[in-house]
Order: C-alpha cells, then structure tokens, then sequence
C-alpha cells in the first residue's frame, strides 16, 4: 500500500481504542516502560544503520521547517522503538515527559493509539490529534506517521512528525509520506546497486568457468576484462592494454537502448571446418543413473584431474570423454583420442612421443610428432588402457610423472601441458592384483572415477531407442509394443553400440513400416535377461581362450588386427597367446 493512502481514519480510530482497552490499558494510567540506552541501544541503530544513515540525509532537508513549526521528526523501527530524532529544542524536551525520545517504544499495546503504533498496526499512514490519543498525558500532541516498506514488502519501520496540538498543520502528514516515500525509493536504489553488483559477480564467475576465451573490451579498445581462458592466451598482464586481435576471436558489440554506453566483447570460437566434438547436450537418456554420471562428469570437467571411465564396450567412454573436454577449460585446444590396445609394443615410443628424422627404417624423412606432444595444452584420451602391455604402461609412467616427452632419437625432452582422461572396460584394481596393470601407474591416472552405465541397468531404454531412430535419419518411425518388449528383455553384451547397430538392421527389415519384435536380430551369443542359458559343459580357461581366439581367426580369414579387435584385446596380446596356445594363424 502506498504511504500516501489514508484509509478511513474514524474507523481505524475506534479499532485502536478497542485494542487498548483489551490490552488493559487505562487512559488515565500511563505506562512508562524503561528507556532503551547503553550498549543495547547501540546495538539497535547498528542493526539499522543503514536505514538511519538514509533518514539523516533526508530529515537534513526537513529540519529547518521542522524546526521552525515547533516539531520534531522521528524514525522508529518495526517494533516501535524510536532511532533518530531531530526537530525543535523546547518541543522536545516537553515531548521527553511523555517519553517520546531515542530509545523509548511506541508501540500501541504500549502507548495507546497515537500514530506511531496505528501506522505499525495498520501499516497504513495516520494521523492522530489531540483527544484521539488513548492516553490523557498524550493529548497535547498531535503527530502523523507513515510505514516504511523495504523494496521487497516488508514493513521496517515509521517516519513521524509529531508536535504540540496547538501547532497542527495539514501538511504534516503529507511531509511525513513524502519523507517515508523518499526514503523507499533510497532503499529500492541501494539494493538494485547491490543487486547489479552481485549481477556483474556472478558474470564473472560465470565467464571464469566459461571454457571459451573471452574478452570484454572498452569503447578504446583496451582490455577491461578477461576470463582465465583467454588471459591463458592474451598474456596474465593483458588488463589494460590495448587488444590488437588474436587468431581466432571474433568481435561482438554490445550497447544500451540509446547507444550511450557500449562494450566490446571478444570471444574465440573453434575454427569452421574442425571435426565437431561431442558435448554434455549430446548424452540422451532420462535414466536416473545416466543423469547422475553427467552431473559428476560436469563438476569434473571444471578442474584439471585426471579421469578414469570406467564402463562395457559401448556405454559410450569416448562421448563422455569428448564433451568433458569440451566443458572444460581447454576446450579450444586439441583432443586427441588413442587406441591403446592398437598400438604394438614396438612402436609405443614413436606413437605416442614423436621421433626424429632418421630415428629408424622407414621413419618419416622429416619426423613426427607424436600423440602426447598433439595434445599440447588439450586432452589426450587413453581409450582401452586396460589392454597396454606392461612395457607401455612404464613409458607411459614416466611420462606422468615428469610431464616431459622425449622424441625417439632425439635427446632433448619436451614439457608438455595436458590432461589425462583415461577409460577402460576392464576391472582395474582386479588387473593390478593380477599383476597385469602397473599400481603406480594407476593411482597416478587415478583422479576422478567415473562409472558409466551398461544398457541392461538403465531405465530408458526405450526412450533411447526412439531418439537413435530418429536422431540418425532410419526409415522406420517407430517401435511397437511387441519390438519395445523385446528390446527390454534382451541382455545387450554391445550395449548402446549393439542398440544402434540392430535398430539399423531392424529398420531396412521393415522397409519404412513400424518396427516390430520380428525385425530385431538380436544376437544369439547374449540370451534374453527373463530366458536362462542352458547349461554347458564348462571349459576350462584355456581351452575357451583357445577356441575364442581360433573362431576369431576363422571369421577374419588370419587377419591378426581384426581378430584382435573381435576380441577386445590388444594386437601385442593375441600374438602372445597364439604363440603360448602354439595356435597356426590361417
């Protein structure tokens, strides 16, 4: 309500009165509670000080008419009790007999209706002269109050303007709304200044995690603000100086309505052309297992950890892996993805660290840079790390450890800057106990553990489905009942890659029709999760490794890399159980 909004004053009168007199209060038997002083006092006006420093400023403007008409000005609190007073002298020193001074408490259970209390009440504004007052001692004042209200509603306290009833002007009440008023907008302002600071903090905690560089720039072109992305570029004493391009940034300007104020802001995107890298957005599922592994893999993404994902083929290690280094930090520099289980031990050194011109037969005439020494300033992702034979996993280590990469042939060493985001399909602490996976080596790759989802544990299965029908542009628009059925029953060994691959297959079978339980090939291998396997004589270790490896060799007519892949394991690895097996390749 408005402070300038009087509402029918007889009325709100006679409520006040009745109040008193239920409160027990007689007219003709004061009370007088004691004044608030000392440290108690002290610390009231330190609770309010900012609504007092305000009020002095504006009472300034009024004290001379104050002053002069034999008055004075107050500001109580929202529990009635006076913090600041100025006015005539000889007013208020008579006004101090009836308590009507710093410290002293209005409030209408205490003082009977007088207008201090009937605006705290009421919250509206009222004037109350004379007779009207509840109390007898009381009725040589008249006074006029009106309620402050902070910018979001709440009532915090009253402007009065109180004096002898001899000297009563109309204007009384107006000047006390108006001085309430004032004092309103000076508290909306000083929160919208509040609140345009805590904005522009905000926007720059914002920009400091904002993986792309940005640059905010003044009308001269001088930098004024810069995340720690683009300072990582720009230089950390960039502030101030005079922005003279950088390869890649692009310029956007920024004005107000009347385009009195502007900015500059510059912003470095990622080349046109680049292949595009998968982002948080591009992870589709509604299962509550796969939201709580994006939540984690966000968080992680704002630091510079070391990852590990862990997860079955084909949960998807490598598009979580790209959208963390898209939300990180490093986004605008490389990501460079290598296949441990695809690189022989011979080459390690060469594939993942460079060599020289001349470092061996057949070596580029001019060298090459290797995997680690690509991902300079981004990430390198270690996909299958699980399947590196233990010769790699030293030099790998070393490599960690010192940050540094040697060249093969070279003698110099290179520092380099990156992040590690490691994944494997394997059981890791399982491969350490084995003896199969260096400890050392894990315990430095691992930072932050990320478990991802199999298919069969997720609860979306058919919402997935949908969106790769219709994500990837297959004839068939959707899935009937009978095919969503056996969908969810079906084990899914290849999960998510398995899933795509067999919506292909399910969608040429229907030839552009709905996509039934008949046109799903799901594979053989995996039986249905509600259908239990017959039971088989079981073999022993090695004799299934012996036949898993010969089948492999016999579907790939010999060809070691692709029997290798069939098996999940590194190329190294298969030519060492052939050789242990005494296997004749084909």
């Amino acid at each position: 309500m408005s402070s300038l909004e009087v509402t029918d004053l007889s009325q709100m009168m006679e409520n006040s009165w009745k109040r008193c007199q239920h409160y027990g209060l007689k007219p003709s038997d004061p009370v007088y509670d004691d004044i608030i002083t000392g440290n108690r006092i002290r610390e009231i006006t330190r609770q309010h000080e900012q609504l007092i420093t305000h009020t002095e400023h504006i009472f300034t403007k009024m004290n001379r008419l104050i002053k002069q008409s034999g008055q004075m000005a107050l500001l109580i609190d929202a529990q009635g009790t006076i913090l600041h007073a100025v006015g005539d002298p000889d007013f208020s020193n008579r006004a101090e007999r009836v308590q009507l001074q710093i410290g002293a408490n209005w409030e209408e259970r205490r003082k009977g209706t007088n207008a201090i209390g009937m605006a705290l009440t009421e919250q509206t504004a009222v004037r109350v002269h004379a007779e009207e007052h509840y109390y007898a001692s009381n009725r040589f004042l008249t006074c006029a109050s009106s309620p402050i209200f902070s910018p979001d509603g709440q009532l915090i306290g009253v402007i009065n303007i109180s004096g002898k009833k001899e000297s009563y002007h109309d204007y009384t009440l107006t000047l006390a709304c108006l001085a309430a008023d004032s004092l309103q907008n000076k508290l909306i302002w000083e929160e919208t200044r509040e609140e345009h600071l805590i904005t522009l903090k905000e926007l720059d905690y914002t920009a400091q995690n904002v993986p792309l560089p940005l640059l905010s720039l003044d009308r001269d072109n001088r930098i004024v603000r810069a995340n720690q992305a683009a300072l990582r570029i720009v230089g950390r004493d960039a502030l101030g100086k005079e922005f003279s391009g950088a390869k890649g940034f692009a310029m956007e300007t920024i004005r107000d309505d009347r385009h009195k104020v502007w900015r500059s802001v510059a912003i470095q995107r990622k080349p046109q052309g680049e292949p595009r890298l998968y982002e948080f957005e591009d992870i589709i599922g509604t299962c509550a297992k796969l939201l709580h592994t994006k939540d984690i893999a966000k968080k992680a993404a704002l630091t510079d950890y070391s990852i590990v994902l862990l997860g079955e083929s084909g949960t998807g290690k490598e598009l979580f892996a790209q959208s963390i280094h898209t939300a990180s930090f490093r986004s605008t520099h490389p990501f460079i993805a290598v296949n441990c289980s695809a690189i022989p031990d011979s080459l390690v050194e060469s594939e993942l660290f460079g060599y020289e011109r001349g470092a061996f037969t057949g070596a580029n005439k001019e060298g090459s840079i290797g995997k680690f020494e690509a991902a300079h300033k981004g990430t390198i992702f270690l996909d299958e790390i699980g399947d590196m034979s233990l010769r790699a996993q030293s030099a790998l280590l070393r490599v960690l450890q010192e940050s540094t990469i040697t060249p093969v042939g070279s003698t110099k060493s290179k520092r380099i800057d990156i992040r590690i985001i490691a994944a494997t399909h394997r059981n890791l602490p399982e491969e350490v106990r084995a003896g199969r996976f260096r400890a050392d080596l894990y315990y430095r790759l691992k930072g932050i553990e990320i478990t991802l989802p199999s298919l069969r544990q997720r609860s979306d299965l058919v919402h997935l489905a949908n969106h790769l029908l219709h994500s990837n542009g297959y004839p068939a628009s959707f899935l009937t009942e009978q095919a969503q059925m056996k969908l969810q029953r079906y084990g899914w060994p290849g999960n998510v890659r398995e899933l795509n691959s067999a919506l292909l297959q399910a969608s040429f079978l229907a030839e552009g029709g709905p996509i039934d339980g008949c046109h799903l090939q799901l594979g053989e291998d995996a039986p249905a999760l509600d259908e239990p396997s017959q039971p088989e004589a079981v073999l022993s270790l090695k004799e299934a490794e012996i036949q898993a490896i010969k089948k492999a060799l016999r579907q790939t007519g010999g060809n070691l890399s692709k029997a290798a892949t069939l098996l999940q394991i590194g190329r190294t690895t298969l030519y060492r159980k052939i050789e242990e097996y005494g296997i004749t390749p084909f």
